[in-house]
């Protein structure tokens, strides 16, 4: 496992570690194993400009000695570097219990581009995406993220994704989930990117509460959408993270 994600790991990459941390280090310190991952991609999503990317499907991780198996899903960053060679920007995931039905595997000729269109050149001007994020962040420290998700989240391909969870699909139920699971917090970016044209584009972070203690990693994928001439969220995963250790 160190082996292939230090082949696919940009130099400047991040992973969930489970906050925000760069990638490099984690895998060039991991001890190896034979304990495999497997995971395929079901759903994606690629910039007009073909630049920057993202998949998202499920993975099993076996361990060897036992035959155990654990399961989640993990949400994969991709950015074409000056050689073309697409790299992994930004990874993460969450964990659940075994899926009772398979999703269905994002085959090669299936094209993930789900914005047709470049953004207009004035809305990339004006930095409408950025706009967008902060209007989203806004929102949800005022009247909380399942209010935010029912204006910013994308009506027909949005995803959400949270530990013991499975993925849950629509801005519309995902709202509902939060409703009755609410999540709060202030929004500390820790890392962000987007595509040369600004079709997509990327936020991650940590979630902090009112003594700035971390309580929360997320990480958002914006797509600009031509049916509403805006950017919308694609993408939301929010994962809790433990408590600080005490201190002795």
């Amino acid at each position: 496992m160190a082996g292939a994600f230090l082949e696919y790991l940009a130099e400047d990459s991040w992973v969930l570690n489970p906050g925000p941390v760069p990638g490099r280090p984690i895998y060039q310190a991991a001890m190896e194993s034979k304990n495999t991952l497997q995971w395929y991609p079901a759903i994606g999503g690629v910039a007009t400009s073909g630049d920057l990317g993202f998949t998202a499907g499920p993975w099993v991780y076996t361990l060897t000695d036992s035959g155990k198996q654990l399961h989640g899903h993990f949400l994969t960053i991709w950015k074409r570097d000056a050689t073309c060679r697409w790299r992994v920007e930004f990874d993460g995931g969450i964990s659940h219990a075994m899926p009772k039905i398979a999703e269905p595997k994002l085959l090669p000729d299936q094209s993930p581009m789900s914005a047709a269109e470049r953004p207009p050149a004035n809305l990339v001007a004006q930095d409408a995406a950025d706009h967008a994020v902060s209007d989203f962040q806004d929102t949800a420290r005022r009247d909380g993220i399942a209010a935010a998700l029912r204006t910013y989240g994308r009506d027909f391909d949005f995803v959400f994704f949270t530990d013991d969870q499975s993925p849950i699909g629509g801005a519309g139920a995902a709202s509902e989930y939060l409703s009755d699971h609410p999540i709060a917090g202030a929004w500390e970016e820790m890392a962000r990117g987007r595509s040369a044209d600004a079709a997509l584009m990327y936020s991650a972070g940590e979630l902090t509460d009112k003594s700035k203690r971390s309580t929360h990693a997320y990480v958002q994928i914006w797509q600009y959408d031509p049916k509403v001439a805006n950017w919308g969220l694609r993408v939301l995963l929010v994962n809790p993270l433990p408590p600080p250790k005490a201190k002795h």
